[in-house]
């Protein structure tokens, strides 16, 4: 289930006995000047939160880690919460999740190499993640090599 800028509190407790995942917008909420999904209250009610781009023309935003950093702002996700919720339950919600979204033995290896003093930065940053992302790579294999200037 996707947007819930609108979701009540019995949808919310719907949400977390049925085990659908909530996949939260962040740009959308915030081009649009739309009161954010209550995130923190899905998170308490044990909701699994996800999120997305919304890769749409009225919130075209391709870098997730700007998606993250909305979230913790607009929605008050903690930074661990919105990693979470930008990869585990991003896959979980796409029924991947026991292969994706997580670095562990067994599952697809897709990640980051940063040139950065922690993972935060990811999301600390508005702009310029291409600074600190060194090196990209899907299912094992390096397909992104950052270019020095």
């Amino acid at each position: 289930m996707s947007h819930l800028e609108e979701i009540s509190d019995s949808g919310i407790e719907m949400m977390a006995e049925s085990g659908t995942v909530a996949v939260l917008l962040p740009s959308t909420a915030f081009i649009l000047r739309l009161q954010p999904p209550p995130a923190r209250k899905m998170i308490e009610k044990n909701v699994i939160v996800a999120l997305g781009s919304d890769f749409n023309p009225n919130a075209y935003c391709l870098a997730m880690p700007m998606i993250m950093h909305f979230a913790c702002v607009t929605m008050k996700l903690s930074m661990p919460e919105a990693l979470v919720a930008a990869t585990l339950n991003s896959a979980h919600s796409l029924g991947r999740g026991k292969t994706h979204g997580a670095i562990s033995v067994g599952r697809n290896a897709d990640f980051l190499i940063l040139d950065a003093n922690s993972w935060e930065h990811v999301i600390y940053r508005i702009a310029a993640h291409q600074d600190i992302i060194q090196h990209v790579f899907k299912n094992g294999k390096q397909v992104i090599i950052h270019q020095e200037k």
